[in-house]
C-alpha cells in the first residue's frame, strides 16, 4: 500500500515536478484529458475500498476488474482518436524505427529482467533497512522503495520533455498512478488481503489526492496542459515537504 500511494505521489511531485521545473511542458492531446479522468477515477475507488482500513481478496478483484474496463476503455479510445492528436504524432515519432523486430523483443524481454531484479534488490534492501532501524514498513513503501520505483518514470518523463514530447511525459505518469492504484494495490489484495494503519487515509490519501488534483488544474482547467517552471516547483516542494513530515513524525516517535 505504500508503495502504490507512495509512488503515486513521487511520480507527480518529484517527477512530473522536477521535469517541468528543468523544462517547462505543455502537452496539447485531448486524449490525456480523458485519461486523466480515468487515473482520477482509479484513485476515488481505491479510496472507497480503503474506507474500512483493509483490503480484502473481494477489493482486489474489483480493483483488477476495473484495470481491464479501463484497458479496454483506452484502447477504444487509441482506435477512435483522430489520427492528427498529437499524442499519436508523438508515439508515431518514436516508432519510426529501422531496428529489426527481433532485437526489439530482446530488448523489452532484457529490460523485463533486469526490471524484476532491480525491484526485488530494492525491495530486499528496503526491508533490511527498515528492520535496522525500526522503521515501519508502511513507511519504507512510502519513501525509499516509492522513489526507486518512480525512478523508470522519470527517465522516461525526462527523456521525454527533452524530445520535446510532453504529451508522452505526461500521459507516462497517468497511467503509471492508474496502475498502481488498480494493479499494485488489486494483486497484493488478491495473494495476502489483510488491514492497514488509519494514517494511510488521513495523511498519505489526502496528499495523493492534492497532487492528483494539482496535476489536474492544469490538465483539464488552466491552460489545458501547460505546466510551467512555477507548476514544477509547487510540486516538487509539496513532495520535499510530505518526505520531511514523513521524516520528522518517523524520528519523535
Amino acid at each position: 500500500i505504500g508503495n502504490a500511494i507512495g509512488s503515486n505521489i513521487a511520480n507527480i511531485g518529484l517527477v512530473l515536478g522536477t521535469t517541468a521545473l528543468l523544462m517547462p511542458l505543455e502537452a496539447t492531446s485531448k486524449t490525456l484529458r480523458r485519461e486523466y479522468g480515468l487515473m482520477l477515477a482509479s484513485i476515488l475507488l481505491a479510496l472507497l475500498l480503503c474506507m474500512n482500513y483493509r483490503l480484502t481478496r473481494i477489493d482486489g478483484v474489483i480493483l483488477i476488474l476495473a484495470l481491464i474496463a479501463s484497458i479496454w476503455w483506452i484502447v477504444k479510445l487509441a482506435r477512435t482518436s483522430s489520427r492528427k492528436d498529437p499524442l499519436a504524432g508523438e508515439f508515431g515519432q518514436e516508432l519510426d524505427s529501422k531496428r529489426p523486430l527481433g532485437k526489439s523483443l530482446l530488448l523489452v524481454v532484457l529490460g523485463l529482467v533486469l526490471l524484476l531484479a532491480g525491484s526485488e534488490l530494492l525491495v530486499e534492501g528496503a526491508v533490511y533497512v527498515a528492520k535496522q532501524y525500526g522503521v515501519s514498513d508502511l513507511v519504507i513503501g512510502l519513501t525509499i522503495v516509492a522513489v526507486g520505483t518512480s525512478l523508470p518514470e522519470f527517465a522516461a518523463s525526462l527523456v521525454s520533455a527533452i524530445k520535446k514530447e510532453a504529451d508522452i511525459a505526461i500521459g507516462n505518469i497517468i497511467g503509471s498512478n492508474m496502475f498502481n492504484m488498480l494493479m499494485v494495490l488489486g494483486v497484493p489484495s488478491i495473494i495476502y488481503p489483510g488491514k492497514f494503519g488509519h494514517e494511510v487515509l488521513i495523511r498519505d490519501f489526502p496528499v495523493m489526492i492534492a497532487l492528483t488534483l494539482i496535476m489536474g488544474r492544469r490538465v483539464l482547467l488552466s491552460d489545458h496542459g501547460k505546466f510551467t517552471r512555477l507548476d514544477g516547483l509547487i510540486m516538487l516542494s509539496g513532495f520535499i515537504a510530505y518526505q520531511s513530515w514523513l521524516f520528522f513524525h518517523f524520528a519523535s516517535e
